[in-house]
């Protein structure tokens, strides 16, 4: 089970969205605040296993939770919580240290499924993020029929400095708008493999990230 911290913006949403995660079953609720500064020392003591967070809060943005997360002695898994996923800030923030995102109005509806995704290391990527990635990592597209093909879950060659060819072939899929379901049925993989290895291309954005920093 799961131990979560929950950083919102507003008052309402937050005390909507902990009332969700205290009566779930398969979460368990470490604590919640809406600004990072006060909720630094609580994380700390705490170490829960994921922090989901608003993309802006009261007092910081995604960014410097993402960098704050990364200097604790135990980091915790971060879940980014955005009214959508064409959000500027939100490819930067993954980029920087976050884990995944989850879009989100202000209900929590689907927060606890999104979770439990993250908790066992598996993402999701919108075809507009995928784009981005694709970018980040200084790779084309591949022809699309070669994506598709189901020997292309297995194609470890390399892409490009930190990724291999089955990871563009994914990016190139998602970038056309391909649902998880989809590319599944293509490759004959189970729609968690799909997202775990979504949740690897995730951290394989933090190492470049880290890269471009120290160089």
């Amino acid at each position: 089970m799961p131990t979560v911290y929950l950083l919102r913006l507003s008052e309402p949403t937050l005390q909507r969205t902990r009332s969700q995660l205290l009566q779930a079953r398969d979460i368990e609720l470490a604590g919640s605040l809406s600004n990072l500064t006060d909720a630094l020392g609580e994380i700390a003591s705490l170490a829960p296993d994921i922090v989901a967070s608003d993309l802006r809060l009261v007092d910081s943005h995604a960014m410097r939770v993402a960098a704050e997360l990364g200097r604790l002695p135990v980091r915790p898994q971060l879940l980014l919580l955005t009214p959508t996923a064409d959000d500027l800030q939100l490819f930067a923030a993954l980029s920087a240290g976050a884990n995944a995102y989850h879009v989100d109005d202000g209900s929590g509806a689907g927060l606890v499924e999104a979770l439990t995704r993250l908790h066992d290391r598996r993402a999701m990527l919108s075809p507009q993020l995928a784009r981005q990635a694709l970018a980040a990592f200084g790779i084309e597209r591949s022809p699309l029929a070669m994506a598709c093909q189901g020997a292309a879950a297995l194609d470890t060659t390399p892409a490009g400095r930190q990724i291999d060819q089955s990871s563009r072939h994914l990016l190139t899929l998602l970038a056309q708008g391909l649902l998880l379901a989809e590319i599944a049925s293509l490759w004959k993989l189970g729609i968690a493999e799909i997202e775990a290895r979504i949740w690897r291309l995730v951290r394989l954005l933090h190492v470049r990230s880290r890269e471009l920093l120290i160089a």
